[in-house]
């Protein structure tokens, strides 16, 4: 993808973090050439495996995903907005490209079903110019595209979809033992797909996974961009570090959909809200930081 110089930001597309309470570590907290973005700073990762973060949106009353009733019905546009093109919008856009550039990304199969197109990267085709993201990764040894790690129990992924096929991204599967000789069978070695395989429905297993990520991948940041069935097996594990969380001002009627999720406190009892902000002086949306596991 090109690195030229990207267009100005619009006002209101750049987060103010009114409240923002990390700053001992340095890990990112200076993007040079991106002024159009405050950079927030990293712990550094833990001795045996990856710092984890995740990145969520949710609206205005709590409401993260729900059964979607066709291919149109997208829980996360709706609770976006949907198409209505607003600075609040692309603020959030360049926050999610802006958590890619630390290391590498993550997503569940389910949500890479009803993604199919979906490539993880600092600058996804159609994007402006990222260039400062890529100057970033660059400048700290890692590879010029995010490596993506797809979680999958049965190894049921179709391995024609672009994230297996886009050049210059590295793909990784974590799955089950049952589920690696699925892929094999699917010519997983064929397409240069890794596999980490483990028990993954129990948390000694997940956790086992993410050190051999650690250990044999090198894989130190993991944005885990979902899905829900991810994010808590992830913190059931102790696993999830923080969340990064976008809440906008839709107000989700949850009679008009079924199967309707929504944050439920276990996930953010005991977090320590760290940095808070807006777009614009009048931005409705709120932009927080929690942090789940202190360092």
């Amino acid at each position: 993808m090109p690195v030229s110089e990207p267009p100005p930001a619009t006002p209101g597309t750049r987060i103010r973090w009114d409240r923002q309470r990390e700053t001992r570590f340095p890990f990112g907290r200076r993007l040079p050439g991106a002024e159009d973005i405050e950079a927030m700073g990293f712990p550094p990762p833990w001795i045996d495996r990856p710092w984890i973060y995740a990145t969520m949106v949710c609206s205005a009353n709590g409401a993260v995903a729900w059964h979607r009733a066709g291919p149109g019905d997208d829980p996360v546009l709706a609770i976006l907005g949907g198409d209505e093109a607003r600075p609040e919008r692309e603020a959030d856009r360049r926050h999610v490209r802006h958590l890619r550039c630390y290391g590498d990304v993550a997503i569940g199969a389910q949500t890479l079903r009803e993604q199919p197109r979906l490539v993880q990267t600092p600058q996804e085709p159609g994007d402006p110019p990222a260039p400062a993201l890529y100057g970033f990764r660059l400048a700290h040894g890692l590879p010029f595209h995010p490596r993506h790690v797809i979680y999958s129990r049965s190894g049921a992924i179709d391995l024609t979809l672009p994230v297996f096929n886009t050049p210059g991204i590295d793909a990784i599967v974590v799955t089950t033992r049952a589920g690696a000789d699925r892929l094999r069978a699917s010519g997983a070695a064929s397409r240069g797909i890794d596999l980490v395989a483990d028990a993954l429905d129990t948390p000694e297993g997940l956790r086992r996974a993410h050190e051999r990520l650690f250990a044999d991948r090198g894989v130190r940041y993991l944005d885990c961009e979902g899905g829900e069935t991810v994010l808590e097996a992830l913190r059931t594990a102790g696993l999830l570090d923080e969340i990064f969380l976008t809440v906008t001002d839709v107000v989700v009627d949850s009679r008009r959909h079924a199967g309707v999720q929504t944050i439920p406190g276990a996930t953010l009892a005991g977090a320590d809200l760290i940095a808070e902000g807006s777009a614009g002086a009048a931005g409705a949306w709120r932009f927080q930081r929690w942090r789940l596991n202190p360092r």
